[in-house]
């Protein structure tokens, strides 16, 4: 019992980061418009002037699914997604909906039992977003895939961020040593600072400040550096971040994100338990409680052509 329990504040937590993620993400398609509005009237050698009207851009569909995958990315970890999250936005009524799927959800991938983040390995993004949309029955328009190593880059590309260190962090198999107090903190520092977890509540308090340094890197990038800054970053970002999303999109997202977070983002984490099969954990779903799970799930959205 003490298991499901664990696990289960396990994938809470994750949801409570990937919000953060999100957040950045929404950003970063701010700091695209921004970038995109300054420049779309300036002919350019490779294409035609953009009309004014580029400036209301809008999504394809008033419902559209994105599926959100993080990857660890360190040296010596396989390429299994490590979080999986469906972010389903309603444009015309601006709401927004995330769902967590524990990667350790056991559906059929390739037509045999197994966990869901096995997808990714076995056949990319492709396999992911297969298996995914059969497991939920909705269609799945984009995806999103981050890679974690790429924090280091985009703190030191913003000069580094301060952070208030609340305490002694030191471990040096893992490149941790950080004192107490208010500290100016480069790539490879918010790296450990957001890593350890040798502290009272341990990967709660991590989650907290991997919350709080994704939020002061955004906040920086966005607030005090010029325009130029921002061209580099975002291409430094798109480095690390690989998705299908266009830019028109990427638009619409920005223009969407401050109505979305007014009416408040739903956050669920499919209903389940865990399991012990054949000596390997899984988490089983609870199918019986999936329709009430995706009720604000856009279960028909059309396909982009």
């Amino acid at each position: 019992m003490m298991r499901l329990t664990r696990r289960k504040r396990y994938y809470l937590r994750r949801v409570f980061f990937w919000l953060d993620v999100i957040l950045v993400l929404a950003l970063l398609t701010i700091g695209v418009y921004v970038v995109y509005d300054r420049f779309f009237r300036l002919p350019s050698p490779s294409s035609s002037p953009v009309s004014d009207s580029a400036t209301e851009e809008k999504l394809a569909f008033d419902k559209f699914n994105i599926l959100l995958l993080g990857l660890d990315g360190r040296e010596g970890l396989n390429d299994r997604s490590d979080t999986i999250i469906l972010v389903s936005l309603d444009e015309k009524n601006k709401k927004a909906q995330l769902l967590s799927i524990p990667r350790d959800t056991r559906v059929k991938v390739r037509g045999k039992l197994d966990k869901i983040n096995a997808a990714y390995a076995y056949g990319g993004v492709d396999l992911s977003l297969k298996t995914v949309s059969n497991f939920l029955g909705v269609h799945i328009d984009r995806y999103v895939i981050i890679k974690f190593d790429g924090l280091v880059k985009l703190v030191d590309l913003a000069g580094g961020i301060d952070v208030h260190v609340p305490t002694r962090m030191y471990k040096p198999s893992e490149g941790i040593d950080l004192y107490p107090g208010d500290q100016h903190l480069d790539g490879e520092q918010v790296l450990a600072y957001t890593r350890f977890r040798n502290d009272k509540y341990g990967d709660l308090d991590r989650a907290r400040r991997q919350q709080e340094a994704l939020q002061l890197l955004a906040t920086k990038i966005l607030k005090e550096k010029s325009l130029s800054q921002l061209v580099e970053f975002i291409n430094l970002a798109f480095e690390e971040v690989e998705t299908d999303l266009s830019m028109r999109e990427m638009v619409a997202l920005a223009r969407l994100a401050s109505p979305v977070l007014e009416n408040g983002v739903v956050t669920k984490i499919l209903p389940g338990q865990s399991v012990k099969i054949n000596e390997i954990w899984y988490y089983e779903a609870d199918l019986a409680n999936l329709p009430e799970v995706l009720a604000i799930v856009p279960t028909e959205t059309l396909k982009n052509s």
